[in-house]
Formats: C-alpha cells, sequence, structure tokens
C-alpha cells in the first residue's frame, strides 16, 4: 500500500537539518521528492567530521541519512542561468517546493514565492526558516541552537537555578521540520478545495514556541511564568523521578493525587503516612515537598528500578523508566509501533533507523530508498523533463549539472 502523499511531486532546495527533515517526512509519506544540491553538495554530507569532534560518534554519515531518506537527488549549479532554466521546468511541474533559505535568500535568487507563485499558482511554497517572515530579524541567520535558545526550551527544563539546560542537538530542527511538512499537507488539502496554491511560512522559533505551547501559555495568558523546579522539593512528590539502587531512574506520574495517594503509599509501604496532618492533602504536600522527597528517595533507593516498576504496576501507579537514548532504541514498544524501524534488507540502507510519528491503517509510511548520494539521480530526474542522452552529456561538460 503506498502512503498518503502518493503521487505528490516534492523539490527541495535545502540543507542541513530543518528543511531535509521536512522533507523527509513528506517522502515517508509518499510523495516523491528531489533534492537539488549545489556541486558542492548538501554541508550535512561532511558532517561526520564535526559530529566526531563534537561527540566522539564514529561510523557512517547517520546525520544525512536520517535527514535524507526517501528522496531522489540531482546537482544544479544555480548560478548557471542553464542551471535557472531546468530548476524552473521542474517548478512547473511539482506540487510542493521546500526550502530553508533564509527568508530574503530566494528572492535575490530569483525565486522568490512571488516568482515562482505567478509561474505555477498550485504551488505550495514552503520555507522554513529561523525567525519567520516578519519582524526586525526575519533576516538573521540561525541554527539549532539559537532556535532552541531564544524560544525558551532551554529554560524549560534544568532545575530551578541551574544554568540554561544544555540539549542534544537537533531538536528544534526537528520540531522545525515537522511543523513544515504539517504546514505542507494542509496546504495541499486547501488546494483540493481552492485550486490554488499558496506560502507556507513556518520557522524554527515558531515551531519550538508551538512545542512548548502550555509553558508558554502561562506567560502569554497569565504574564506569570511556571517556575522551574527542583527535584527535591518537588511541588508534587507523586509527579517526580527517583533513582533506585541499580543507578536508574524512573518517573511516577500522578496528576489526580487525592484519587493516587493511597496506591503510591502503598506501594512504597509507607500507609502510616497517609492520615499524616502533614501530608494527608495536595495543599499539604506541597507545604512539605522536600520531607515527602526524601521519604520517597530513601525507599525508591532500596530496589532496583526494574522491581519497583512491577511493584507501582501491581499497585495501580502510573510509572515509566527514564530511559537513554540507547534504551530507547531497544525498547519493545517503541520497535512495535515503527518509531524505531528494524529493517531486513540492510544493505538497501541502515538496518535500524528512525522511524514514523504516526500510523495510517490503509495508506502507510515507508521507507522506500536510503539517503542519496550526491547527484546519484541527476540523469532520471532529467530524462523525466524530456532531455536526451546527447543534451545530458553537455550540460554535464558544462558544470550545469552533476
Amino acid at each position: 500500500m503506498s502512503g498518503p502523499l502518493e503521487g505528490v511531486k516534492v523539490l527541495e532546495l535545502s540543507m542541513f537539518q530543518q528543511g531535509p527533515v521536512a522533507g523527509m517526512r513528506l517522502g515517508d509519506l509518499g510523495a516523491d521528492v528531489v533534492k537539488i544540491e549545489a556541486p558542492s553538495g548538501d554541508p550535512a554530507r561532511y558532517f561526520m567530521r564535526i559530529i566526531g569532534a563534537m561527540a566522539g560518534l564514529k561510523g557512517p554519515n547517520y546525520y544525512f541519512e536520517h535527514c535524507n531518506r526517501n528522496k531522489r537527488a540531482m546537482v544544479l549549479d544555480m548560478k548557471k542561468p542553464e542551471a535557472m532554466e531546468i530548476f524552473l521546468k521542474l517548478i512547473d511541474q511539482v506540487d510542493v517546493f521546500v526550502n530553508n533559505l533564509s527568508i530574503g535568500a530566494p528572492g535575490r535568487m530569483g525565486i522568490g514565492p512571488e516568482a515562482l507563485l505567478e509561474r505555477n499558482p498550485r504551488l505550495i511554497y514552503a520555507q522554513a526558516s529561523g525567525w519567520g517572515r516578519k519582524g526586525p530579524d526575519a533576516e538573521a541567520l540561525s541554527f539549532d541552537y539559537t532556535g532552541i535558545g531564544r524560544s525558551g526550551l532551554m529554560m524549560s527544563g534544568g532545575e530551578a537555578g541551574s544554568p540554561p539546560t544544555q540539549m542534544l542537538p537537533g531538536v528544534g530542527d526537528e520540531m522545525g521540520a515537522l511543523v513544515c511538512a504539517w504546514g505542507v499537507c494542509a496546504a495541499l488539502y486547501a488546494r483540493e478545495k481552492t485550486g490554488k496554491g499558496q506560502v507556507v511560512d513556518t520557522s524554527l522559533m515558531g515551531s519550538v514556541i508551538a512545542n512548548l505551547g502550555l509553558i508558554m501559555a502561562a506567560p502569554a495568558i497569565l504574564g506569570q511564568e511556571f517556575p522551574r523546579e527542583t527535584r527535591a522539593k518537588a511541588g508534587n512528590p507523586m509527579y517526580n523521578h527517583y533513582r533506585c539502587s541499580d543507578d536508574k531512574w524512573l518517573a511516577i506520574a500522578h496528576l489526580q493525587p487525592e484519587r493516587y495517594w493511597p496506591k503510591v503509599l502503598k506501594a512504597l509501604d509507607l500507609m502510616e503516612l497517609e492520615n499524616n496532618p502533614r501530608f494527608d492533602s495536595v495543599e499539604a504536600r506541597g507545604q512539605n515537598a522536600q520531607a515527602l522527597v526524601a521519604l520517597f528517595d530513601e525507599k525508591f533507593a532500596q530496589k532496583t528500578r526494574d522491581q519497583w516498576l512491577a511493584i507501582l504496576a501491581e499497585n495501580s501507579c502510573i510509572a515509566t523508566p527514564i530511559q537513554a537514548p540507547m534504551e530507547v532504541v531497544e525498547d519493545p514498544q517503541v520497535v512495535a509501533n515503527n518509531y524505531v524501524l528494524q529493517r531486513e534488507n540492510p544493505e538497501e540502507g541502515p538496518a535500524r533507523t528512525t522511524g514514523f510519528p504516526w500510523d495510517f491503517s490503509a495508506t502507510p509510511a515507508s521507507y522506500r530508498r536510503k539517503a542519496p548520494e550526491l547527484g546519484e539521480h541527476t540523469d532520471e530526474v532529467l530524462t523525466e523533463l524530456g532531455f536526451d542522452a546527447e543534451q545530458i552529456a553537455k550540460l554535464r561538460e558544462d558544470k550545469v549539472v552533476g
């Protein structure tokens, strides 16, 4: 069965992560995505050197593979007039154009939204920038780090009084990519009703803020921030995380504390606290949180994480392991839902890779092809445009394509 976007043609001109992952997600959903690269290639093709220096990781370029599966690739030197003619012929035939250039760059190249929509009025023109199309910093450059820093994410984790939380790279770009792909799908649906294309404007900043929606709603609506907590003083000790005897952590999450108070106490063998006036109400537990967390800490330190998870489950409590990334990719729940893919044909791509955040009963997402080599499909795409072998050879000789 084919994905929900089968038949949709996407042209992508982007690099690094936010734009490429947006294209990848559209490809996962069945779209035919053609990635345009300069002769030097997307800088992400050479990113393992930087990742190696930052994190000591070694092996194949997982960064590029993750961002660019389910695509075809062609090389165009957009500085040459002949290459621009080819690009515009592609624009005439596609449904979606995705880029993550800075806001003004496409216009300076002659491929801004006004020009392309005039040429193809049904085009969905999607631009995933750093800061959005409007405002004093619309033209400013950005990367994942600047986006998550300015948009509140780094101050929405960690304990009260601690420095901004150090985030592993890429989470902001992933948010931006998903929001961009979502916007494209909505615009395609609108086009079905109106027959008209439009600009889909998404940004790293807007996407991170949206993903922090509940946290941002407090300052927006109340004019107050939800404070960063300190684990040892958590206002609701039954909504907190604890270290077990094997040095592994678990989280308990009870947002109906009166209902679950006796269940948690029974699991922890602390029933003597049930009617203790220091802890017998939400308010009392909040006022004496530090003392109660200390009691819970002492209990959880007496058994392993797996032992506690079993005991908590037996007592109908809500709990889960806090997992490291390597644990997550091995989690049977993750594998069962294709959040991580276990593939049978590793010669066609990685044996295991990230999967899909959604499932469709009739038109499932799929991994159809590994990330392409630089210019791997140039001839194929040009042939589809009507160029013959002699014309393609001349374009390559003139370094218009690669």
